[in-house]
C-alpha cells in the first residue's frame, strides 16, 4: 500500500525490542498478509513522543503496556492543565490574555477531554467491543456508545477480517490452555 509522503514517519526502526511476544506481533505485522489479506502500512515500534503526535493512526499494545501509557498520558494531561490553569489565574495580565483566548482554549480544553472519546476499540474479539475507563462519567458512557454504534454501521469487525484476511474461524491463541491428562 502506498502511503503519501511525509504523512506517517518511521518512527520505530528496532524490531529487537521488547519480549518474545512484541517481537513476534511485530513480525506478523510486519511481513506480507496472508490468505488474501489487504496490505497495511505498519511504521513499527513507536517512541511515546508518537502517542500524542498522531504520529499513526492505530497503536497495538498488550494490555498491561497500553494501561500504563493511558494511565500515564492522563496524569501528565491533569498536572499540565492544572499548571495552565494556575499560570492563567496567576496575574492581572494572565487573566486578561485568558479572556482574549477564551475561545482556543475551549476548544483545545474540548480536544483534550477524555469523556467526548469515551472508549477506544478493543479489536480481535470477534464483534464490535469498545472499551471505557473504570471511572467514566455518564457523559463518557454515551460517548463509548456512540463509537459502538458507529463501529458497528461501519461493520468494522468485517472490514478488519477483510483486511486481515482471516478466512475461517480459529481457536483463540490469547489464552494458555493445556489439555491435561489425567
Amino acid at each position: 500500500m502506498e502511503v503519501p509522503s511525509g504523512s506517517i514517519r518511521k518512527s520505530g526502526g528496532e524490531p529487537g525490542k521488547g519480549n518474545a511476544l512484541t517481537r513476534r506481533a511485530h513480525e506478523l505485522l510486519a511481513a506480507e498478509p496472508q490468505g488474501g489479506g489487504l496490505p497495511l502500512y505498519f511504521a513499527g515500534n513507536i517512541e511515546g513522543g508518537d502517542l500524542m503526535a498522531a504520529a499513526v493512526d492505530v497503536i497495538v499494545t498488550d494490555g498491561f503496556t497500553g494501561n500504563v501509557a493511558l494511565k500515564t498520558l492522563e496524569g501528565a494531561m491533569r498536572f499540565a492543565a492544572s499548571e495552565l490553569r494556575t499560570a492563567l489565574t496567576s496575574t492581572r495580565a494572565a487573566r486578561l490574555g485568558a479572556a482574549l483566548q477564551r475561545r482556543g482554549l475551549r476548544e483545545l480544553s474540548h480536544r483534550l477531554e477524555p469523556e467526548s472519546y469515551g472508549g477506544a476499540a478493543l479489536l480481535g474479539m470477534g464483534g464490535t467491543v469498545v472499551i471505557a475507563h473504570g471511572a467514566s462519567t455518564a457523559r463518557a458512557v454515551t460517548a463509548a456508545c456512540e463509537l459502538a454504534a458507529n463501529l458497528t454501521r461501519g461493520d468494522i469487525t468485517e472490514r478488519v477480517k477483510e483486511r486481515i484476511g482471516v478466512t475461517e474461524p480459529r481457536r483463540p491463541t490469547h489464552f494458555l490452555r493445556r489439555d491435561r491428562e489425567r
